[in-house]
């Protein structure tokens, strides 16, 4: 896992030095389990949630004794507030909205699944199709509203479409009544 840090230069200070900075994670497997994690310079793995401390610009924390990639679960518990740019594949943003332990993370993962099929069919050509939301993603949704550990109210959250104006802000090109016709298909 590699973690990067950039700041922009600021008056008064073009050179920024690299900030402290604690990434709570977890690692989970294709199914959800949690991983123990272990480093390669661990002597004994640990289990659920674990700090790593980002002091350079850039740093690599390597992770042993896994029989596949993990699906990473990052800055659980608000670790640090930061603006956290992970590529996931759908499938990563589908175990971690049914399965992390964080609740902000499953909510995160859920949102950033939603703008993206949202995106999708905005940018799409011709008329905004009547199933915008895919078979996977609605079984995830429906996974999470039958979870019986879950709160409601953290429910209601998760099934929260982002919103228009958040939408508008992701495109180069703003079609407001597009966008509005692609939430209510996802609606």
């Amino acid at each position: 896992l590699t973690l990067s840090q950039s700041c922009p230069a600021t008056p008064g200070q073009a050179v920024k030095a690299p900030f402290v900075i604690p990434v709570a994670l977890g690692l989970l497997d294709a199914q959800g389990q949690a991983l123990p994690l272990q480093l390669a310079h661990w002597s004994q793995p640990e289990h659920g949630t674990r700090t790593l401390v980002l002091t350079e610009a850039s740093e690599t924390f390597t992770f042993v004794n896994l029989d596949h990639e993990p699906v990473p679960s990052l800055l659980r518990g608000f670790s640090a507030p930061v603006v956290l740019e992970h590529d996931y594949t759908d499938a990563q943003l589908l175990t971690l909205l049914a399965f992390d332990a964080d609740p902000f993370n499953r909510w995160e993962a859920g949102q950033r699944l939603a703008l993206r099929r949202a995106l999708a069919a905005i940018r799409a050509i011709g008329p905004v199709p009547a199933e915008v939301l895919d078979d996977a993603y609605l079984a995830a949704m429906q996974a999470v509203l039958r979870h019986p550990a879950l709160d409601a109210a953290f429910k209601e959250l998760v099934l929260t479409l982002p919103a228009e104006t958040y939408i508008a802000e992701q495109l180069d090109v703003v079609d407001p009544q597009r966008i509005h016709a692609v939430r209510e298909a996802m609606r």
